[in-house]
């Protein structure tokens, strides 16, 4: 899913990177980017195992914790 930017001048300056560079490169680019976008599709499937694992634990209220660790 493309990230939507409020300022579309990075993405714009990334585009004109790309362009410039050699096919062998720009093709390294695109692999890069698919393994990145992989890899943070895996670790939100990892973190979404995880929650439905703990689900059924019991739960601290923050409140406790930040006063046992002297912050609250």
């Amino acid at each position: 899913m493309p990230t939507k930017l409020k300022d579309p001048g990075p993405r714009r300056a990334v585009y004109r990177i790309i362009r410039d560079l050699p096919p062998e490169d720009v093709e390294k680019v695109a692999s890069y980017a698919a393994f990145l976008a992989q890899q943070r599709r895996l670790e939100d499937e990892e973190d979404l195992h995880v929650a439905r694992e703990r689900r059924s634990q019991d739960s601290l209220p923050l409140r406790k914790v930040l006063q046992e660790m002297g912050i609250a």
